[in-house]
Order: structure tokens, then sequence, then C-alpha cells
């Protein structure tokens, strides 16, 4: 079970995902780790919160999942493409506000672009 979030795009210079997740004709991502009603679906795919750590300064990313295993898409790396995920749904700010250990209200980029 997760959280429906919406994509949010910036599309001025056309789509810089290379094809990633978010680019597809999808309306969002379904975030399995945070608690909600929804399963992941075509329109919704399963997607995570990521933690990741750079020279003390904590940020959160999404990153899309593969839907049969819960896990990253592949070992490849992934970057950010251009495009942000959001709700208005206070369960996600709340995880988040866990995992950076301070207040949080925004969107989070996607990483989704792979080379």
């Amino acid at each position: 079970m997760g959280l429906h979030i919406s994509i949010y795009k910036c599309n001025k210079y056309g789509d810089c995902t290379n094809g990633g997740a978010s680019s597809a004709y999808i309306k969002g991502f379904c975030i399995t780790n945070v608690d909600g009603p929804f399963n992941p679906c075509d329109d919704y795919p399963s997607a995570e919160l990521v933690l990741q750590e750079h020279f003390g300064r904590k940020t959160v990313k999404i990153i899309p999942t593969h839907p049969q295993e819960g896990r990253q898409i592949s070992s490849r790396h992934y970057m950010f493409g251009g495009n942000y995920g959001a709700t208005s749904d206070s369960r996600f700010s709340e995880k988040i506000e866990s995992m950076l250990e301070h207040s949080f209200y925004g969107a989070v980029p996607i990483h989704d672009r792979a080379e």
C-alpha cells in the first residue's frame, strides 16, 4: 500500500529524463514507503522516497521501483531528470520530515534519468 503523488514537469527544454518513467503517459507515482490506501498500478507505478546525504546535508529524492519486486529498477545510476513529485496529503510531508529530521514543504526531485 502507498500514497499517490502527482508529477510536475518543466517542459521548457522538452523531456530531459532520457525516457525516464516520469516522461511516460502516467498520472503519477505510488510512493510505497509512505502509508496510504493505494496500490501501484499502470497509471501510478511504484516509487520510493530515498534519503541521501552529501557533505553532511540530507536530501530526499524519488526513485521509481520495479513493480513486481519492490526494488530500484536496476543497479544503474539514476539522476534527476527535471521533473518533481508532490501531493497535498500531509502523510507525504510528514514522512519526509521524519527522514530529514526537520520541517519540509514542497516537491521532491524524481531521479529517473539513466544514461
